[in-house]
């Protein structure tokens, strides 16, 4: 949770108006990669961001999607060589609600890309299945790419809107106005992370 308040402070705003789109780029392929904090809340910061006119909203999806698709490139390139990592990870998730969606990505490949992106942290298993499955990479990348931009766009909207709604209260009170988004992310990083540990014991 300490990691969402700094993200969220005046200082990381002011930073985001000079460096907000390569941030975001190396963010999503760094930090987020072992933050507790959902990909999803980080794409409402954004958006709550855009609506503060300190990001474009087309830009800042971009380096989001090329962001994502770095890493689930890097996943399947990892796949490819035989990582342990990859070996290792595969094993802790093989459970019946997986290997059902690992066969629905040979025959419905942008559909199920598509369900993974909106199940939280489901996303990442996504290019280590495909590389499994000798999916080509290139047909792979594309169909990501136009998933990933759905997933992105809805986000972003969503943080957009969630401002919008909150606009009367920071009219009145802009400090008031932080603390009440602040504590709604807290609110749902929670809420997601006790639905994926839900999912996970439900796997089991």
């Amino acid at each position: 949770m300490h990691l969402l308040f700094i993200f969220l402070s005046k200082s990381i705003q002011e930073a985001f108006k000079q460096f907000g789109y390569l941030g975001i780029f190396v963010w999503f392929i760094t930090v987020d990669q072992i933050a507790p904090v959902p990909e999803e809340i980080t794409l409402i910061i954004i958006g709550y961001f855009v609506s503060h006119g300190l990001l474009n909203p087309v830009l800042a999806g971009l380096f989001a999607v090329a962001a994502f698709l770095t890493v689930d490139s890097v996943y399947f390139y990892l796949t490819k060589t035989g990582n342990s990592f990859i070996k290792k990870f595969t094993k802790k998730t093989e459970s019946h609600f997986v290997l059902s969606y690992k066969k629905k990505l040979k025959g419905h490949l942008f559909k199920t890309l598509l369900i993974l992106c909106f199940i939280p942290r489901m996303r990442l298993l996504a290019p280590v299945y495909v590389a499994l499955l000798k999916i080509p990479y290139k047909r792979f990348i594309l169909f990501d790419a136009l998933s990933l931009g759905i997933f992105t766009a809805v986000y972003i909207s969503l943080g957009i809107i969630f401002h919008s709604s909150l606009a009367p209260l920071i009219s009145k009170a802009k400090t008031t106005g932080h603390i009440i988004f602040i504590s709604a992310m807290v609110v749902m990083t929670f809420l997601t992370i006790f639905f994926i540990r839900k999912l996970k014991s439900r796997k089991a």
